[in-house]
């Protein structure tokens, strides 16, 4: 009996132990768990090589796998444009990456903050990813003008990554090939930056694109089947996505040849791009938007180009106006948006839209502010009933 009992005692020690352990192991699970998957963002989506539609989508700032949602904040360089676009609700951030004092009696062979001619700058790309990686969930598009800058950035990319804080697609950009009316090379070294990216960094998009100059008396030259099929023999066999910059106004002409890149891969989209002084017209973008999937391009284009657009379409009209927007596609020039909107017509109004599946409050909150600071009686809000109460709360406070 005494046995028996001692053998009972031994076995419940032996289950409670069992329960402690398995408890122990199920709690440092949920623990890792919660540590690797952060709120709003699936673990999948959160690596420097993720889809940057699935990593946004994952967050609620796209409603969709739409890349037409995706929104850029260009030049983000200085810490002053750096700090302005963390501030603001665009999706993606464009940060240009140089070698300080570059070809000077100066150069260090430290990664900067500067798009070419400028070497110096206020913002290393060290304290670059530091505020926008500890401050943010934007996601990175980094352009790189010179082989020099490559090495060091993506070694600095790589520590970061390991040290878990790059936890966001990071798009790594270069022009690697001559295009159309470059009389002189310019482009990066496509061998070097291939080779460069695959030792170094490959958890990452890659986005190989073309020197390009406009010349307005030759508005028709553009990018030729010589120079696509170029570059997919450059990139074809790499392990990354791929992301093809292309210059907006001359795909059109050369659509023929970016519909059979396309084919090529799974993997492949295009980015369409435009220069301040680029003409462009949305019959072109629609075209391109008609003949994709809605996956397959984005679309960094200026704001002024489609307001222009619109307002042309509705010059002469005697009836009143009111223009709708989309407020998690307003960008960082919001107020400037509306009010040239205002301005095509005394009867003209604006009516800000936001669907909630897109985002919580505080991801459109910026803009709503921005479209009410210009006229709050000629701009109206359909928003559900909270976030309605949230912007009238910001607008007493304000």
């Amino acid at each position: 009996m005494v046995c028996r009992e001692q053998l009972s005692k031994n076995q419940v020690k032996w289950v409670f132990a069992s329960i402690t352990c398995v408890s122990a192991v199920a709690i440092a699970a949920i623990v890792l768990a919660i540590t690797l998957r952060r709120p709003g963002c699936e673990l999948e989506a959160c690596s420097p090589d993720a889809d940057m539609l699935d990593y946004l989508l994952s967050l609620g700032q796209i409603s969709r796998r739409d890349a037409l949602e995706v929104t850029w904040y260009h030049a983000a360089n200085s810490k002053e444009a750096m700090t302005a676009a963390l501030n603001s609700n665009i999706t993606v951030l464009e940060a240009d990456v140089n070698v300080e004092g570059l070809g000077t009696a100066n150069e260090t062979g430290v990664p900067i903050m500067a798009h070419p001619p400028a070497i110096y700058s206020d913002n290393t790309l060290e304290q670059w990813l530091d505020a926008v990686l500890g401050s943010s969930q934007k996601g990175i598009k980094l352009d790189f003008k010179n082989i020099k800058a490559v090495g060091p950035s993506l070694d600095l990319l790589r520590r970061l990554t390991e040290e878990g804080k790059v936890r966001r697609p990071i798009w790594i950009n270069a022009d690697i090939l001559k295009g159309p009316n470059m009389l002189i090379s310019t482009e990066v070294n496509a061998t070097q930056f291939l080779a460069l990216v695959q030792e170094k960094y490959p958890k990452a998009t890659l986005s190989p694109g073309w020197t390009t100059f406009y010349v307005s008396t030759s508005p028709n030259t553009t990018y030729t089947r010589a120079m696509v099929e170029k570059m997919h023999e450059l990139v074809g066999g790499v392990p990354q996505r791929v992301t093809f910059p292309v210059r907006s106004s001359m795909v059109r002409a050369a659509w023929p040849h970016f519909s059979w890149l396309l084919s090529q891969s799974e993997r492949y989209s295009l980015t369409l791009w435009q220069a301040a002084s680029d003409p462009m017209s949305v019959e072109d973008l629609l075209y391109v938007r008609d003949n994709t999937a809605v996956h397959q391009v984005y679309y960094d284009i200026f704001e002024p180009l489609l307001l222009t657009d619109m307002l042309e379409l509705c010059q002469g009209l005697w009836q009143p106006v009111s223009f709708q927007m989309q407020a998690m596609l307003l960008g960082h020039s919001t107020a400037g948006a509306i009010a040239r909107l205002l301005a095509s017509s005394p009867r003209a109004t604006v009516t800000v839209e936001y669907d909630p599946a897109g985002g919580d409050y505080a991801s459109v909150r910026t803009a709503l502010l921005a479209a009410r600071a210009v006229d709050s009686t000629r701009v109206y809000y359909r928003l559900p009933q909270g976030y309605r109460k949230d912007l009238l709360a910001d607008v007493g406070r304000n």
